[in-house]
């Protein structure tokens, strides 16, 4: 439950998992944090969700008698849209919230405020390793925030807002990826540094080298030293090896192409792809696309992907950032996801149409969406006379008939 007091020991290893690693994986291919985005299909998964998300303008609203409208006036409203703190963007705090959450399971965005006022001044995300929750004996949680100079503090929730990602009960972080999947993104690793090996030894296969001669073990090992040494210059000069009539290299390694090099490659595409959640033809895997149009696609991928990070952030941000009087009287966090899902140009025209024939939206208010200038007399709303309410319809053919 907690990292607080742990010692990194040679018989303690679950105190170096503070680092971010993992211990052995089957391939033998140590997986951490870092690691993992080394891995070209999770740094895709991963820059793909976060950057998305940080596309996403974050608003803060507030419930009034005819609907809602968003809280430009309040302090909070600037820093979630604009900036968040001197040195970072909102899309930048976004982003890093997001990566952290897909690649470590938490994230962390201490909050400091007025100690007069209780005004919220800045919002500053760190990584997960400078925080540690501890449950104390009264059950409560505080977490312990270690600056850049070293010095610890103890923090509530509040102060804080930590960002909890998928994880069980009990857990007061989410599961980290690579801790969990290490063996699957450990495959990974080992399969690109063999084809990297593979491809910088010139394509050569392991073998053995056969030779009639007998030699002790002193002499084998220079006759092993002196040939790998032969094979390399020649590799570098480009030169083509040649051995005696005595000697035979004979390879020992499965072809690529019996061991399903490629086929297994893809393989592992696809299941990181299940681990990040991501549909395969947004990971350059176009194969398997099966969707008509960009709106379909964006749907599939904004509701079983990123839905449960921005649910995550918005609960974090209420819980946080409002006031028990503020959430009740009506004020929250939330991400608008309409440019996510604005489609192409024929899906747009087809929309603003039958929402402006059904009365729902202005001109000026597509117009707005589209990011033209507005016009004059353009704020009304119209409805086809067959929809009018029976009353005024019957009045309405009652003066046309009479001439009126």
């Amino acid at each position: 439950w907690t990292l607080k007091g742990q010692d990194l020991t040679l018989d303690n290893p679950q105190g170096w998992q503070v680092l971010g690693g993992v211990g052995p994986t089957w391939a033998n291919v140590p997986v951490s944090a870092h690691t993992q985005l080394q891995i070209t299909t999770a740094w895709s998964a991963v820059r793909l969700i976060a950057e998305t998300v940080g596309t996403l303008p974050l608003h803060l609203y507030r419930t009034t008698a005819k609907g809602r409208e968003r809280a430009k006036d309040d302090a909070r409203y600037a820093l979630v849209r604009w900036q968040p703190c001197d040195y970072m963007t909102a899309p930048e705090w976004k982003e890093s919230m997001v990566v952290s959450l897909a690649t470590m399971g938490q994230a962390y965005n201490p909050v400091e405020r007025f100690e007069s006022t209780g005004r919220i001044v800045q919002i500053q995300p760190v990584h997960k390793s400078r925080v540690q929750p501890e449950i104390l004996a009264d059950g409560s949680v505080v977490y312990w925030l270690t600056d850049r100079n070293g010095r610890r503090r103890k923090l509530t929730r509040r102060d804080v807002m930590p960002v909890r990602g998928f994880g069980g009960a009990g857990e007061l972080e989410g599961y980290a990826p690579h801790q969990i999947h290490g063996n699957s993104l450990a495959l990974s690793v080992a399969m690109e540094k063999y084809a990297a090996e593979f491809f910088g030894s010139g394509g050569r296969p392991q073998g053995i080298l056969k030779t009639e001669a007998e030699f002790g073990e002193k002499s084998r090992d220079q006759i092993r030293a002196g040939f790998a040494t032969y094979l390399r210059e020649s590799r570098q000069r480009g030169e083509l090896p040649v051995l005696d009539g005595k000697t035979e290299y004979q390879p020992i390694s499965t072809p690529n192409n019996e061991a399903q090099f490629i086929e297994s490659r893809k393989l592992q595409v696809a299941e990181i792809a299940r681990i990040y959640r991501v549909p395969l033809h947004m990971l350059m895997e176009t194969e398997r696309a099966s969707y008509s149009n960009t709106e379909q696609a964006n749907k599939h991928f904004l509701d079983y992907t990123l839905l449960s990070y921005l649910t995550r952030i918005e609960s974090s941000l209420n819980s946080c950032l409002l006031e028990p009087a503020e959430r009740a009287a009506g004020m929250y966090f939330e991400f608008d996801v309409n440019n996510l899902l604005r489609g192409d140009s024929t899906q747009r025209a087809d929309y603003y149409m039958k929402m402006r024939n059904a009365g729902a939206i202005t001109q000026n208010e597509i117009r707005t969406r589209e990011n033209l200038p507005l016009i004059e007399g353009a704020d009304d709303l119209h409805v086809p006379l067959n929809m009018a309410p029976g009353d005024q319809l019957t009045e309405i053919l009652t003066r046309t008939k009479g001439g009126t």
